[in-house]
């Protein structure tokens, strides 16, 4: 019985030898390791720069926001203007997008038509612009607001393509931000004056009389209280 032990130990040890061996080349260890090495070196890489231009493209949205938000008086060049501090702040390939949208809030909307209503809107470098049909279809992600209470839109978006595929797909970053205006009740964009972007003339006579004060059918929407008649024509 010690003899068949003896010789089971003496084969195990054979067998195990080259496991328990120290000796070896160290390019080979080398020629195994660094592509694991590489690998991981590049997915750190990758997830570190996609976090990190998904905050920047965050961070550079929310300035502009707050700088619209400080403004009563703009024009389309401002907001073009905007668009390349948006592009300074963020260094990329991919130039960010931007659209910038007024929306108003009406409380006493007539018709059944929708509460808010879109007084105007502009998408520098070819980014389509927000439509009524777009709010009309979905409001859920505007927060709630006052009666005759304005809000800035502002929204980004930017393409990000990773240089290797490290489970972080192409995709493009996304943001909206909406604010108040802090000194006046709205923010006025000269090139889309009220008689061009008359959204609240329930009529469509393009009179620019805001739902909620065309009370009288019958005066064509000029909303004229001080005749007398208050819909009462005869």
């Amino acid at each position: 019985m010690t003899y068949v032990i003896a010789k089971l130990t003496k084969s195990w040890k054979k067998l195990t030898a080259p496991i328990r061996r120290e000796d070896g080349a160290v390019m080979m260890e080398a020629v195994i390791m660094m592509p694991l090495l590489a690998g991981f070196y590049c997915a750190t890489v990758i997830w570190f720069d996609a976090y990190r231009q998904k905050t920047l493209v965050m961070k550079a949205s929310y300035a502009v926001s707050d700088v619209l938000s400080r403004e009563t008086e703009i024009d389309n060049q401002f907001l073009d203007d905007m668009r390349d501090v948006l592009d300074y702040m963020v260094p990329s390939q991919a130039a960010p997008k931007m659209r910038v949208s007024l929306i108003h809030y009406n409380a006493n909307v007539a018709n059944g038509a929708n509460n808010y209503r879109l007084m105007w809107s502009y998408g520098p470098n070819d980014m389509a612009p927000l439509k009524q049909e777009d709010l009309d279809a979905d409001v859920s992600w505007i927060p709630v607001m006052g009666d005759n209470d304005s809000v800035v839109v502002t929204e980004t978006a930017m393409l990000y393509q990773p240089i290797f595929k490290v489970g972080i797909p192409k995709q493009i970053y996304r943001n909206t931000i909406v604010t108040r205006p802090r000194f006046a009740g709205t923010l006025t964009n000269s090139n889309y004056p009220p008689e061009l972007y008359d959204n609240f003339d329930v009529d469509d006579d393009g009179d620019g009389d805001l739902v909620g004060n065309e009370t009288d059918p019958d005066d064509g929407g000029d909303s004229d209280q001080a005749d007398g008649h208050n819909g009462n024509s005869t």
